[in-house]
């Protein structure tokens, strides 16, 4: 479908948020231009650290295993059911998001074009549309929907080179991270946690929070590791974790071990003892949020006291920014009159939102015109 019409939207991310906009709009029949980001761009994604995904209704191994498991008994292939019955089948985001991109080519390739690179710029047009610019090329769009997400904050520790060399680093996290032994979202990921010790890492009043927050939904042994900085002080939360037996540690953090790759088992310290736990949940704050292109075409951004490159997009109820026809959905965006869930079905949510209230206004300008017509 490469042609110079202008889409009706072009949708920047291809993670979850990204992919149901996308899916949205081709099922509302509209032209839709899709930049999924290049192989590199989208391992900066949190989308990418979401191992296991079993807190939505329907994505359940359980779902379609239980019916392979009756079909093969059905058919005396009891061997083979034993096998399918002790295996656990991982429904992570990169399964979703390859299937969705599958489904969209194969059912609706004349709507869409997907383009695996960066968007590298965005432009506002006298007449309300836009400019996005690719590796190579720049296409015209009618609205944009952003969905290109945050990094998180990582925990840094000392790690060797090859030739010997010490220095502070997040890559000795990241099997811990592909494996969800480090976790990013209390609600997504948190219950994960209800039969096992669970260490928060971070010193901010939030950390904090989370802490209190797992011992009153699970009752488990927590830690608050603030990994060099002071811990939050009030008299409040002292109390409760005296009487919650919650340990805080303040020493940085030197080294995280497994038995297994990925497989979180200890927590060392330079001279604290070594604590033992299964998680660990991440809460050292935004390290990125990638607003790059919002910051283009002047988007408002949220809490002006930090950096710029640190700062959410400001969206209203449909996911809209201050600049007319820029959608935002997914981490990089936040209302200012509540606090705008981060979770995968909640990107669903506002995709749809945004792509429905996109194909409201084409539809209305349609009309417009057939009506100015008679």
């Amino acid at each position: 479908m490469k042609t110079d019409r202008t889409y009706d939207a072009a949708i920047i991310g291809g993670g979850i948020g990204g992919c149901a906009a996308a899916l949205r709009a081709v099922q509302n029949n509209m032209t839709v231009l899709l930049f999924t980001g290049s192989k590199e761009s989208r391992k900066r994604s949190r989308s990418q650290w979401v191992y296991n995904i079993d807190n939505m209704i329907g994505f359940h191994e359980g779902v379609i295993k239980d019916q392979v498991l009756n079909d093969l008994r059905r058919g005396g292939h009891d061997a083979a059911a034993d096998l399918v019955a002790g295996e656990h089948y991982h429904i992570n985001n990169r399964d979703i998001i390859a299937n969705t991109l599958h489904r969209m080519r194969a059912d609706y390739g004349h709507l869409i074009d997907i383009e695996e690179e960066d968007c590298q710029s965005l432009q506002r047009r006298e007449d309300g549309s836009f400019i996005v610019t690719g590796k190579e090329r720049s296409f015209t769009t009618v609205a944009v929907v952003l969905a290109t997400g945050i990094m998180d904050e990582q925990p840094v520790v000392p790690m060797e080179d090859r030739g010997g060399e010490i220095s502070m680093s997040s890559r000795p996290i990241y099997p811990f991270a592909n494996r969800e032994s480090l976790i990013y979202c209390i609600r997504c990921e948190g219950h994960l946690t209800r039969d096992d010790a669970v260490a928060v890492i971070g010193g901010s009043p939030t950390a904090a929070e989370l802490t209190l927050m797992l011992f009153e939904r699970y009752g488990n042994q927590v830690y608050l590791l603030t990994h060099g900085a002071e811990p939050p002080g009030t008299d409040d939360y002292r109390k409760l974790t005296k009487a919650y037996g919650i340990r805080i540690i303040t020493e940085p953090i030197t080294e995280f071990s497994g038995r297994q790759v990925g497989d979180l088992c200890c927590v060392r310290f330079a001279e604290h003892e070594e604590i033992f736990v299964k998680f660990g949940l991440v809460a050292l704050g935004i390290h990125r949020v990638y607003n790059d292109l919002a910051r283009q075409v002047g988007a408002q951004l949220h809490a002006e006291e930090v950096p710029p490159e640190r700062r959410q997009i400001v969206i209203n109820h449909k996911g809209e920014s201050s600049v007319p026809g820029l959608f935002v959905v997914g981490d990089a965006g936040r209302r200012r009159d509540e606090i705008t869930m981060k979770q995968i079905y909640t990107a669903q949510e506002y995709a749809v939102r945004a792509v429905d209230t996109i194909d409201y206004r084409r539809r209305k300008a349609r009309r417009r015109l057939l009506l100015a017509d008679r």
